[in-house]
């Protein structure tokens, strides 16, 4: 049973300094329900951590601390082992309690300079989800070039991305 319990705000950054993850992707959504079935492409940035199972109390006490997002057991990879995943995909809880808490309690490693690019993006999508428009070309681009600059502070994924927006 999860606890209610919420950490310090200096932890939990320096616990997100090391396991946490932002990103920026370009979804494709097929739509079955619609005549033709077509395709639709949107930008969702969210913030994620994965860690062993036997560690998923920490990620409910990091969830009470930030105020969102929502706690997951994995199904057993053998790889991996068992795990357990925090994220937040609402735009507005990123926008609205995410990027506060880590302006205030801030990240020290180079992961700061992830958020600092992914905070850039969310701006751009919350903008548009507040003003209902999507993302013009310019904005198309513009988000591109900044999921491409976060990759520098990600792992070595030899893979480029499945969807990209057409320029």
């Amino acid at each position: 049973m999860a606890s209610d319990e919420k950490l310090p705000g200096d932890y939990v950054a320096g616990f997100i300094d090391g396991e946490g993850c932002f990103y920026l992707t370009y979804r494709s959504e097929k739509k079955y329900s619609r005549k033709g079935s077509p395709t639709y492409y949107r930008w969702l940035p969210y913030f994620a951590m994965t860690l062993r199972l036997d560690d998923i109390e920490i990620l409910h006490k990091i969830r009470n601390t930030l105020g969102c997002g929502n706690v997951y057991k994995l199904r057993n990879n053998s790889k991996w082992g068992s795990q357990a995943y925090f994220g937040i995909q609402n735009i507005d809880d990123l926008y609205n309690k995410i990027i506060p808490f880590f302006k205030k309690y801030q990240l020290r490693a180079k992961k700061r300079f992830d958020f600092e690019l992914w905070c850039s993006a969310l701006n751009i999508l919350h903008a548009n989800k507040i003003q209902k428009k999507s993302c013009s070309l310019n904005e198309n681009m513009l988000l591109n070039k900044i999921r491409f600059k976060m990759r520098i502070y990600k792992s070595e994924l030899n893979r480029g991305y499945k969807n990209n927006p057409q320029e």
